[in-house]
């Protein structure tokens, strides 16, 4: 089968993409279910600080990384038992399912059991009474398996310290850590958060700022590293909770989170490429945080500038060079934290005075949940208003020439100025193409000079816009996994199923998407004082620059193998039937912008990566079509419930990769293979 036409019926267009895609009989894709439960309130045992906190926290990570998640906090015992039955009813066969628990937790014979919070306080020997009143891990395992789960993933950061008081030389329960006796199940991974016998820390100390537990804060981020196989997070998050509880304020605490495999196959939270660390690089991160730790609260420049030199990319980089600011604006100097403070409060007091946009959206897009997220969101505002009333009515600006490539704010993309002139619209359509799509070929006149983004709109670039706009992603897109190829819920340009890569053109976005970000990248260059307006390119417009003043298939060569040099598509590497098997174009999936050489114009990625949304309403063939450039926007014999994309995508074959290839699709529509470039009308 040929990925090579999309037909102008929306529906037989997705079939053909879908059916290609999914490699043939591929197995309905498993849902990612996640049970997650924090009880801090405990009515007639010691209370905690950390553990809903803890759910909150998790079921965020979790939803971001495709889970749907059902959150509970301070549980009693009756509304658990109808929570899991509920729960359970909705796993299906193959489903991947996660239970995760923070609070207390006690080991009776062997067995260990998780408190809800109305658990009565009962006294040694009532070791009975406390089995018929919480909930034993194992029933847990075996309700989820029963309803048909393939991996059942449970995470206890329930190891704290024993909430039953001791009598003379005996207690209820194991003193402190849960453990077990013999193996989980077959298709189970168990995660404690410490050792048995240890005490698992709700915080450092009593004063600690954290909103985590000691475990559950250092789990997060393991999480959402991607390409970490499930043993190797437990591995990992072993190694650096036992570094941390050494910093106890009351002094070294012992916790070595232990772990039970028993999965057939890895298990990945967040796929993509492998990125094993090497001892080597190990002890660099030891040594990173080791040099902050030391200078954290120094107020010499050189201190800071010194970390930077031995680490530009360490994990405070950002941070050290906000303080050098700081520290060289010593009326800002007072606002900066200590290192007591949260991460949050940190990063706001040192950007808290700062007189740019850019700043506040990057606190937004670090702390999505931030305390400051309001005041971040004001600041932006009122920094835009003072922009729009200190600028000129008539802003001048030199006359940029063809092949100029400019910038005119610090979210704006990269923008390439392409010259006018004519060019022939079109190519021959195929025998096979009945609706004959790319015809009749036609003379089209672009009058004037125009810029486009020199490279497909990136992840970083759209996220500013997100942030900033607070605009609705959708939790719905096309995705290709190992599953197979299909629609599923909890997607979106933050969670596609391929890692999450700043370089990465922005996928998951449909026409209406588009559509406001150029909105408001216009607002954004407006409040720097730039003329001009930007908005989708016109169907015309693209092709005149993918052909690049060339009349061939290919402004840089006709032949297949030329195509691996230029576009990212589906070449010898995948498996796809439809393949280019004349060369490799080194990614499976995609690639970060500018991957590939540019065309004669300086434009990168024209051809491959992801296809790209024009303004154009669709139609069946270009009669009628206008022949200035213009949006073809009439919907006499048309459709602007549709729009048109260009360029083929990464999963495309050599036939959808030339300038005249065209696609129609619903302007509702978000896939792995929809992505946006923009163009600007230079007044």
């Amino acid at each position: 089968m040929k990925h090579a036409r999309y037909y102008f019926k929306a529906p037989l267009a997705l079939l053909v993409l879908l059916v290609s895609l999914a490699g043939l009989n591929s197995p309905a894709a498993a849902k990612r279910l996640a049970f997650i439960v924090g009880n801090d309130a405990y009515e007639n045992v010691t209370p905690l600080k950390k553990a809903a906190n803890d759910a909150q926290a998790i079921a965020g990570t979790l939803k971001d990384l495709g889970f749907e998640t059902h959150l509970h906090q301070n549980v009693a015992r009756r509304d658990m038992n109808s929570a899991l039955a509920s729960f359970t009813g909705k796993i299906e066969k193959n489903d991947e399912v996660l239970f995760f628990f923070s609070g207390h937790g006690i080991a009776v014979r062997g067995e260990n059991y998780l408190l809800p919070t109305d658990v009565p306080a009962v006294a040694p020997g009532q070791e009975g009474f406390i089995t018929r009143e919480a909930f034993a891990e194992d029933e847990i395992i075996r309700s989820i398996q029963n309803a048909g789960a393939r991996v059942a993933i449970l995470i206890l950061d329930a190891c704290r310290n024993n909430p039953f008081p001791r009598k003379g030389t005996r207690s209820l329960g194991r003193s402190v850590g849960l453990g077990r006796q013999v193996a989980p199940p077959q298709g189970t991974f168990v995660m404690y958060s410490a050792g048995v016998g240890q005490e698992a820390l709700d915080r450092l100390s009593e004063d600690d700022p954290h909103p985590n537990s000691v475990y559950t804060r250092k789990l997060i981020p393991l999480l959402k590293t991607q390409g970490l196989q499930i043993v190797r997070v437990a591995k990992r998050l072993r190694a650096q909770v036992e570094s941390l509880a050494k910093t106890a304020k009351a002094g070294p605490h012992k916790q070595y989170p232990s772990y039970y495999d028993e999965l057939r196959g890895d298990f990945y939270f967040l796929e993509g490429a492998d990125e094993e660390i090497s001892e080597k690089e190990n002890k660099q991160a030891g040594a990173d945080e080791g040099l902050w730790q030391t200078i954290a609260k120094s107020k010499k420049v050189s201190d800071f500038e010194f970390y930077l030199k031995e680490f530009p990319q360490g994990r405070f980089s950002a941070i050290a060079r906000l303080r050098i600011n700081q520290l060289n604006t010593p009326k800002d100097t007072k606002q900066i934290k200590t290192p007591d403070a949260t991460p949050d409060e940190t990063y706001w007091g040192l950007i808290n005075h700062s007189n740019k946009i850019s700043d506040y959206a990057d606190y937004i897009i670090k702390f999505p949940s931030g305390a400051y997220k309001a005041e971040a969101l004001d600041k932006i505002k009122s920094l835009k208003q003072l922009a729009l009333l200190t600028t000129p009515k008539k802003p001048q600006t030199k006359s940029l020439k063809v092949g100029e490539i400019f910038l005119d704010c610090d979210a704006c993309p990269e923008m390439v100025v392409v010259p006018s002139g004519t060019y022939t619209m079109g190519q021959t359509a195929p025998p096979t193409d009945k609706f004959r799509i790319t015809e009749p070929r036609h003379k089209i006149t672009i009058a004037k000079p125009f810029a486009i983004s020199k490279f497909e709109i990136t992840r970083k670039e759209y996220e500013r816009f997100i942030a900033q706009t607070g605009h609705d992603v959708g939790n719905l897109c096309w995705t290709v996994e190992r599953s197979g190829s299909k629609y599923r819920k909890n997607r979106s340009y933050r969670v596609t199923g391929m890692p999450r890569v700043d370089t990465y053109p922005t996928v998951c976005t449909n026409w209406l998407d588009a559509k406001a970000y150029v909105k408001w990248l216009n607002s954004s260059a407006k409040a720097n004082g730039k003329p001009g307006t930007y908005r989708l390119p016109t169907e015309a417009e693209w092709e005149y620059v993918a052909r690049a003043g060339g009349k061939t298939g290919h402004p840089f060569s006709s032949s297949k193998p030329g195509l691996c040099s230029f576009g990212n598509h589906a070449a010898r590497e995948v498996s796809y039937k439809w393949k280019n098997k004349s060369c490799t174009d080194r990614y499976k999936k995609l690639a970060p912008v500018g991957s590939y050489a540019a065309n004669l114009w300086g434009v990168h990625d024209m051809f491959g990566n992801v296809q790209e949304w024009t303004e154009d309403c669709a139609h069946y063939n270009y009669k009628g079509a206008p022949a200035d450039g213009s949006a073809w926007l009439s919907a006499n014999h048309g459709n602007c419930a549709q729009r048109i994309l260009r360029g083929g995508g990464w999963t495309s074959g050599t036939d959808s990769l030339t300038p005249g290839s065209r696609h129609y699709t619903k302007t509702t529509d978000r896939t792995v293979i929809y992505g946006i470039r923009v163009v600007k009308d230079l007044d």
